[in-house]
């Protein structure tokens, strides 16, 4: 499982790190975050710090997807763990990054964020339900062919 969550965090990294630049492009309508340059007081480290803040969110929203595979949790904790590791960390990493101007605009992002994953929540019950109706069907097939 460790092997899967460096490499899922990997991933996330990796493509946390464009990203992050589009999105602080499409807020600033510049890859440079001025928040951050006026603290470095350098458009590039400004671009390095943001680039790396993105690619950590991307590699705990990746990373985070290994809380599916512990058995013993219920679909809901699972949603919900992975859920507020996002959550927690998008909050640090965006007032960092300057990436939404007003506690209202936070509020909205998490609502969309929140919406985005109630549908993950449904679709996977939905989908698991379906497998396990199906293995049920299975196993009724198996015992009645037995009994023949």
């Amino acid at each position: 499982m460790r092997r899967k969550v460096i490499i899922l965090s990997g991933i996330g990294f990796l493509a946390g790190m464009p990203i992050g630049n589009l999105i602080t492009w499409l807020t600033c309508g510049t890859v440079v975050n001025a928040k951050i340059a006026g603290w470095c007081g350098s458009d590039i480290t400004s671009i390095v710090i943001q680039t790396l803040l993105s690619g950590l969110l991307g590699a705990i929203s990746m990373g985070g997807v290994n809380v599916y595979d512990i058995e013993k949790w219920p679909l809901l904790q699972c949603t919900v763990v992975h859920y507020l590791m996002i959550e927690v960390s998008y909050i640090v990493i965006a007032s960092i990054l300057g990436w939404y101007g007003s506690l209202m605009e936070l509020l909205i992002i998490m609502g969309i964020q929140l919406l985005v994953f109630m549908i993950i929540w449904v679709i996977m019950y939905l989908r698991w339900k379906a497998q396990i109706r199906e293995l049920n069907e299975l196993l009724k097939m198996n015992r009645t062919d037995g009994k023949s």
